[in-house]
């Protein structure tokens, strides 16, 4: 048996080893909501304890050690909340609950049936120069927080054999924070008819990104196996925006950003990207990241037979364990440990897989689905291209 870092730095460097990583919480995209979190743990016979919210924007509990043990994580995560400051508070406000982000906008959540925060109000109110101008820019975490997540970074890294991810980006991707500082439809026509507003307040957001990261990596980028970047550009059947646009305006941005990133740590770098996403994967590769998650296999052109030919060698693929949308919440166990078997096998030969859910397994997901997804990959992933299929 290899140790969980061994077997990650393998899988990341396009190797196989002695069967595919697993990852459940490693990242604030790969994780479980508390209301599923709950019945997994329950459905295990898991002791209970006082549950701690990592985002409450999606509803992320920190994950039992017990938990993580029972599923074969090799992974622990090493970052503070990305949208959420220190201190946050959450208000009532009638038949919601709310609380401002550390950019300023307000989110909320219906107290009766709410699953997670939306964002509803925002700071930035017209794409005007003096918007810009007026607005309070948020700061980086403070040195004692970053202090904080090194100890605990070294201390995983010298007493343990997990491999270790964290990040910095303290909000959305550089295309996606604009839109939750001033909502996505004034954002979007900001892109074309305002373009010196949207390149101004994008730079800013840039470059408060590369300053958290390089505070953050300073102390902390030595123990990291991967570093964690989210930026949704693509929707279910493609692009959210023209192609053209992405590579004129975000892209040249997010290499700034990357390139601050590499110079602090030898993390491979992890890009988070919801939907189809199969365009945009030499964008990725040019761009220097390491990795593609979370692999939607139920979007437009995301086969993953197909992206293992075309992009296996270049790219790894970190989730795609089994469609989300349909298999996961709405299959039978058997269906769920089915597909987990076809996507392993379209994925794993080779190495360049690390196995994970699409993205957060959201509530009302039947543990017992959960289970075969996580006990298949652990029975099936053991050197995957020497087990017979079926």
């Amino acid at each position: 048996m290899m140790k969980p870092r061994d077997r990650v730095l393998a899988a990341l460097n396009h190797q196989e080893s002695d069967r595919i990583p697993i990852d459940l919480g490693a990242t604030i995209v790969s994780s479980i909501t508390k209301p599923a979190y709950i019945a997994l743990k329950q459905y295990l016979g898991l002791p209970s304890e006082p549950i701690q919210m990592l985002d409450y924007v999606q509803q992320l509990p920190y994950l039992d050690e017990s938990l993580l043990r029972r599923l074969g994580v090799d992974f622990r995560l090493v970052q503070l909340p990305a949208a959420t400051a220190p201190g946050l508070e959450i208000f009532e406000e009638g038949d919601y609950y709310a609380f401002r982000d550390r950019w300023g906008s307000k989110l909320h959540m219906p107290k009766t049936g709410g699953l997670y925060f939306d964002w509803v109000d925002f700071p930035i109110r017209e794409p005007a120069m003096a918007a810009l101008d007026a607005y309070r820019w948020p700061e980086p975490d403070p040195p004692e927080l970053i202090d904080r997540l090194a100890e605990q970074a070294r201390l995983l890294y010298e007493t343990t054999d997990y491999a270790l991810v964290g990040s910095a980006v303290i909000g959305g991707g550089i295309f996606e924070q604009p839109a939750r500082t001033m909502g996505l439809p004034n954002f979007l026509i900001a892109l074309v008819s305002e373009p010196e507003f949207a390149d101004r307040l994008m730079d800013r957001i840039t470059d408060i990104y590369i300053d958290s990261c390089d505070r953050y990596l300073e102390k902390v980028g030595r123990y990291l196996q991967v570093f964690t970047y989210w930026d949704d550009v693509a929707g279910q059947d493609g692009w959210l925006i023209r192609p053209e646009i992405y590579r004129q305006r975000i892209k040249p941005r997010q290499r700034r950003l990357v390139e601050a990133i590499k110079k602090k740590t030898p993390a491979k770098l992890f890009y988070h990207g919801c939907g189809a996403t199969r365009d945009l994967i030499p964008d990725l590769i040019d761009l220097g990241f390491d990795i593609l998650n979370p692999v939607q296999v139920s979007a437009k052109g995301m086969d993953t037979h197909a992206l293992k030919r075309d992009f296996g060698r270049d790219i790894v693929f970190w989730g795609g364990a089994v469609d989300t949308q349909h298999t996961l919440p709405f299959g039978t166990p058997r269906q769920v440990a089915d597909e987990v078997k076809r996507r392993i096998d379209d994925l794993a030969p080779g190495g360049g897989f690390v196995f994970a859910p699409i993205h957060n397994i959201q509530a009302f997901v039947p543990p017992e689905n959960m289970m075969a997804m996580f006990d298949t990959a652990l029975q099936y992933g053991v050197t995957p291209i020497s087990l017979p299929k079926g």
